[in-house]
């Protein structure tokens, strides 16, 4: 009696995610078009792109937030701007919008990509310089919480829009979810994606004791969402097993990192009876490998990061669809603010439409049958993995 509550719970639970509330529109109160009616374009907007690192979350926001610009009108002829599912560079993406005649509104400037990563400590400077002194960029995209907290500051006056950080408050990017706390910078928010990942994971499996591993560093444990995790586990009655490591410091460090990080998850599938998988730089031909532990000891994986994982050798994921809301929602602002609206008093909150994931082939490793509800609502269901 006690699994078809569960399970039930699960599934009112798993529904309640999939009637989350739709982002505002272009339809919804957003100008399409500059008009003259409400505003003169002497020029184009200049707009400028930062990232912290390349990242597939990264290059599909871009991605998204260039299509929701072409719903809107700002942009077209977008069929040329190659991306697909998984890409993690920006670069090609940005070097063809720069050279593209897509917009009578924006420009996107040639020389204004920039990636963090690859940067020393005189270049992140010079961009801040950039922005404060040369007044030649009217906006910047910045994707990650590195990139959010290096741009978000009053040393210059240019607004910036803060996509796909774990958690921008905890961050000290924004004040809050209501008010940036600057009339220049503005960050989307879905403080709740991760606890409500969790949530599902602990309904399916009602485990005792979760691992995860995350970066040794503050702002890692932000984008493990390690506090979310430990908030859980309070209100659940769960353990939690979380272990630091060292992230690769470059190319040449990867092997030692995957070395680390299969030990971790040795020791920890002898202590854990779920496995949840936080964001990462495993490459995903490496994932089987590091994941053997836990298929050996027939414990579930759920993957933070969401479909990638999943193919790739995690069970299951609870998350974004794809980037189409957010890519909307963002245009929408975006829109909003280069029409003289301020960042600070925008909406910055949008629940992503959540996608479930779910490996088959992982389910029969760890002799997992899952419940016909969850099959029901599954939106991808991989027989085997890739």
């Amino acid at each position: 009696m006690r699994f078809f509550i569960r399970i039930a719970t699960c599934t009112i639970l798993i529904m309640s995610l999939l009637l989350l509330p739709k982002p505002l529109t272009a339809i919804n109160g957003v100008n399409e078009q500059p008009t003259k009616e409400n505003q003169q374009i002497a020029r184009k907007y200049r707009i400028a792109y930062c990232e912290t690192e390349p990242w597939l979350n990264y290059a599909g926001t871009l991605y998204g937030l260039i299509k929701g610009l072409e719903s809107a009108g700002w942009v077209t002829n977008t069929n040329g701007l190659v991306y697909q599912e998984g890409q993690m560079d920006t670069v090609a993406m940005w070097e063809w919008l720069s050279k593209q005649d897509i917009s009578p509104y924006l420009e996107f400037v040639k020389d204004g990509h920039y990636t963090l990563s690859t940067m020393n400590e005189a270049e992140k400077q010079a961009l801040q310089f950039r922005l404060a002194q040369q007044k030649d960029i009217d906006m910047v995209i910045a994707m990650g919480t590195s990139a959010g907290v290096l741009l978000a500051n009053d040393q210059h006056s240019v607004p910036v829009m803060v996509f796909s950080t774990s958690n921008a408050v905890r961050s000290g990017i924004i004040k809050s979810e209501q008010d940036s706390g600057s009339n220049h910078i503005w960050a989307h928010m879905d403080a709740k994606i991760y606890k409500r990942q969790m949530n599902v994971f602990y309904d399916l499996f009602q485990f005792k004791r979760m691992g995860m591993v995350y970066e040794n560093s503050s702002q890692g444990r932000i984008y493990a969402a390690v506090d979310d995790a430990v908030d859980l586990s309070k209100e659940m009655g769960f353990d939690i097993e979380a272990v630091p490591i060292v992230e690769p410091l470059n190319k040449d460090d990867k092997e030692r990192y995957y070395r680390d990080l299969l030990a971790i998850h040795r020791q920890l599938a002898e202590k854990v009876d779920a496995m949840y998988l936080t964001m990462a730089p495993i490459e995903p031909g490496r994932l089987t490998e590091l994941l053997k532990p836990f298929y050996d000891k027939n414990i579930p994986v759920f993957s933070q990061l969401g479909t990638e994982e999943v193919v790739a050798g995690a069970l299951i994921s609870v998350a974004r669809a794809d980037f189409s809301g957010v890519g909307k929602f963002g245009a929408d602002n975006m829109i909003k603010i280069l029409q003289g609206n301020s960042p600070q008093k925008l909406p910055q909150v949008y629940a992503n439409v959540p996608h479930i994931a779910l490996n088959m082939e992982v389910a029969r490793k760890i002799g997992y049958q899952p419940p016909f509800e969850i099959l029901l609502v599954a939106d991808e269901i991989y027989q085997s993995i890739k």
